[in-house]
């Protein structure tokens, strides 16, 4: 998989909806009684991710849940599992038959990665705003292995020779940016995020800067 595939797939990478319920507050507090939204563990704990699809040329899906833990202050500590389909027409060309080949993937991974927001020192819109750090791994199956040109190998794309038999890849990607969280309802808010792969590579599915929407929903 190369850049050429996932391209035209990350524009149409972002959407995603989640519904939130929330209990009633009562409106008369007593001076005897507990917070009425104390902070526990699980009130630090907050859940979304995306859902994106494009048909085509070039078909693709995305799946990626995600889960963060508020820890010290406004940091957060986030983990994301990754699911991406791919289905590409005539992305390889057999050079013996002169026929193009379809390139079709499942793609594997996840990611960590920590989120500040700048709540702690503005209590304005500047507030919303956060700085965001990520390590993903990616790992998918391609059902050619890298050569060199014929005979080794007969099977090219744009720009390798390949042989058949089935190759094992994995992509590292490091993510440095931010973004801006905007809220929606009581515990529910739209994030919008500006990244940057410094780890940017052949196999990398991602062209900068990479953009992203989700949603999050506090428990």
């Amino acid at each position: 998989m190369t850049k050429i595939v996932i391209k035209p797939v990350l524009l149409l990478f972002f959407f995603a909806m989640l519904v939130s319920v929330s209990s009633a507050q009562d409106t008369i507090a007593s001076l005897s009684s507990k917070p009425q939204n104390p902070d526990n563990f699980w009130r630090r704990v907050t859940v979304g991710g995306n859902l994106g699809f494009q048909f085509g040329t070039v078909t693709g899906i995305n799946l990626s849940p995600e889960v963060r833990i508020r820890t010290i202050n406004q940091l957060n500590v986030g983990f994301r599992f990754i699911y991406q389909y791919y289905n590409y027409k005539r992305y390889f060309l057999d050079t013996r038959t002169n026929q193009y080949l379809d390139f079709k993937s499942s793609v594997y991974g996840g990611g960590i990665y920590l989120r500040y927001y700048l709540s702690s020192l503005f209590d304005n819109f500047l507030g919303n705003l956060f700085a965001h750090v990520e390590y993903e791994y990616l790992t998918y199956t391609r059902p050619f292995t890298q050569s060199g040109p014929p005979p080794d190998g007969y099977i090219r794309d744009n720009n390798f020779w390949y042989r058949p038999g089935n190759q094992i890849i994995g992509i590292s990607s490091i993510f440095v940016g931010g973004g801006y969280r905007q809220p929606i309802g009581n515990r529910v808010s739209m994030e919008f995020l500006l990244l940057f792969n410094i780890n940017d590579t052949y196999n990398s599915p991602y062209s900068n800067p990479v953009f992203r929407l989700g949603v999050g929903v506090g428990l």
